[in-house]
């Protein structure tokens, strides 16, 4: 599955996804569009473990990191398996983003796998954790 960023204007929702599926595509659209769109599907009470060296973070923390990295540009993700049962879900997969760091360089890739948990509510789907064990370029 991959995405990237829509057009300035585009009127996709994706705050409301029905199923598991549609909530993991929701998070890749997500993560091209911004803070706003993560945070909507995320729970108050999201915990995530990133990095290569283990941060854990709420989820302000973790957007507010996220949005210093820079705009993705593209995500992808590939051997995608998913566990539900009784209202929640477990999904593992790789993920690839495409990253623009700095306005006049290329983007970078940076590569994970992750893992997320989400939670059925009558919102729809929420992300309630996720682990990313991310390899990307030194800072």
């Amino acid at each position: 599955m991959t995405t990237t960023q829509s057009a300035p204007g585009s009127k996709d929702d994706v705050r409301r996804p029905d199923t598991v599926s549609q909530a993991e595509a929701a998070w890749l659209v997500a993560i091209t569009k911004g803070e706003e769109e993560q945070r909507a599907l995320m729970l108050p009470d999201c915990v995530i473990v990133h990095g290569p060296v283990g941060n854990v973070h709420d989820r302000e923390r973790f957007l507010a990191y996220n949005a210093s990295m820079g705009a993705t540009l593209e995500a992808e993700t590939s051997e995608v398996t998913c566990r539900e049962r009784g209202g929640r879900a477990i999904v593992t997969c790789y993920q690839k983003m495409s990253i623009r760091r700095v306005p006049d360089l290329p983007p970078f890739l940076v590569q994970a796998v992750a893992t997320r948990v989400w939670f059925a509510t009558d919102e729809g789907w929420r992300l309630g954790h996720m682990q990313l064990s991310r390899r990307q370029p030194a800072v």
